[in-house]
């Protein structure tokens, strides 16, 4: 997983496969909640899995340690830490 921000658009893709080819993402689901102060975009391919999300309103969505995390990830080659504390986010092989 990596996050790739961009901050003149306050936009941020957090990528859930190494990357996604041209054409790859077949479906979106906008998901909108009263009172979020932004957006997220779900990126599906053909099979329904998922790829990435797009995170519009990043800085009122997304937590600073997230945000810094992608800031992280465009400084070095070595991939960053996780942005959650140890015990939560997804279960890693």
């Amino acid at each position: 997983m990596r996050i790739e921000r961009d901050d003149e658009n306050d936009v941020a893709y957090i990528y859930l496969v190494e990357e996604i080819g041209q054409g790859e993402a077949e479906s979106q689901f906008l998901v909108e909640r009263d009172g979020m102060p932004g957006e997220m975009v779900l990126d599906f391919d053909a099979g329904g899995r998922l790829l990435g999300i797009e995170v519009l309103g990043a800085s009122a969505i997304l937590r600073p340690e997230t945000l810094a995390w992608a800031d992280e990830d465009d400084e070095d080659d070595e991939p960053p830490s996780p942005p959650f504390p140890s015990g939560y986010g997804p279960a890693l092989p």
